[in-house]
């Protein structure tokens, strides 16, 4: 999004069942619940076959909705650059490449206006980031979760940054997370194919469902732990994304019975092992500079949390399967 021009996007209501305006804060972070409700009140949402909108209502999957307003009726909480210690892993006049901390939230949204990534690069850079995704993501080409850890790619300027968005559509950014689980893959190496969206049950998770968005996640077996009766009962595993949903990792490995040590939301409710976040970290990162040919490969080493989940599963021998 631009703020010098509208912002106009085309939804399809999905099958949750849930009121509109709840619907559309949800698709639509970067503006207040109440400011969609005053938009659908002045008509700037439009849905086909319901001329007079209510704000409560819940309208049937697959209805087109249209979200058309002008840049002067647009008043997003502009983020401040502020101050913050920043792990630059690498930085020329394109890009910087982050080792992102867990607990840090990537850029500006509802509940989060400021101390993000996006408040601490703006205050690094002195405002010299991309726009393309609008003020609220200067910068931003992609996304790790909040309590996420490592690498992520940063853009200066528009070019390179509509440059590597192409990129990631085709696919052409390898991206490899490690990360430890229970149980262990039915085989070494799989492919997780299944589209993942809204929890109906739940909107604040997500998960596996029929009309959600495309998602690809590929996984290869690294390490087998063991307990005394020589029973795998939890494994290391190199997880590629090929899309990039939210919660993607998350959710396709606790699909096929392989949730991740210590997150909170996916576990199934198993050992958290004290770690304050789940046991995942974006590990390699590597591209071919779009535009001047340059590869470039990065990685990092796994976060403290990490490193002590790992040894303690090393260390433990009394599991019960």
């Amino acid at each position: 999004m631009n703020n010098n021009l509208s912002d106009e996007r085309i939804f399809r209501m999905d099958n949750s069942k849930v009121r509109l305006d709840r619907w559309l804060a949800e698709q639509m972070p970067e503006y207040s619940r109440s400011q969609i409700i005053e938009w659908i009140k002045d008509h700037k949402i439009q849905v086909e076959n319901f001329p007079e909108l209510k704000t409560k209502i819940i309208l049937p999957a697959g209805t087109k909705i249209t979200f058309r307003v002008p840049a002067n009726q647009i008043s997003l909480q502009q983020p401040q650059p502020q101050a913050m210690s920043l792990d630059i892993i690498y930085e020329d006049t394109d890009m910087l490449i982050i080792n992102k901390p867990i607990n840090l939230t990537v850029h500006p949204g509802a509940g989060n206006q400021d101390k993000t990534l996006v408040n601490a690069l703006l205050a690094h850079t002195e405002g010299k980031l991309s726009d393309l995704a609008g003020p609220e993501r200067a910068g931003i080409v992609h996304r790790l979760d909040k309590d996420t850890s490592g690498l992520i790619l940063i853009a200066k300027n528009n070019r390179f940054h509509s440059a590597m968005a192409d990129l990631f559509k085709k696919r052409q950014v390898t991206r490899i997370y490690r990360a430890l689980v229970w149980n262990k893959p039915e085989t070494k190496t799989g492919t997780i194919d299944a589209p993942i969206g809204r929890n109906p049950s739940n909107r604040t998770q997500m998960a596996v469902v029929a009309d959600g968005k495309p998602a690809l996640t590929h996984y290869r077996l690294i390490k087998d732990f063991v307990n005394k009766d020589n029973k795998i009962y939890a494994s290391e595993l190199e997880v590629e994304l090929f899309t990039g949903r939210t919660h993607q990792i998350r959710v396709h490995l606790a699909y096929i019975n392989l949730p991740i040590i210590g997150d909170p939301i996916y576990n199934l409710k198993r050992d958290d092992f004290g770690i304050p976040a789940q046991a995942l970290y974006a590990a390699h990162l590597a591209f071919i500079h779009p535009l001047n040919g340059v590869p470039y490969q990065f990685e990092v080493e796994p976060p403290d949390y990490y490193c002590t989940a790992k040894k303690r599963l090393e260390k433990i021998t009394e599991i019960v399967l």
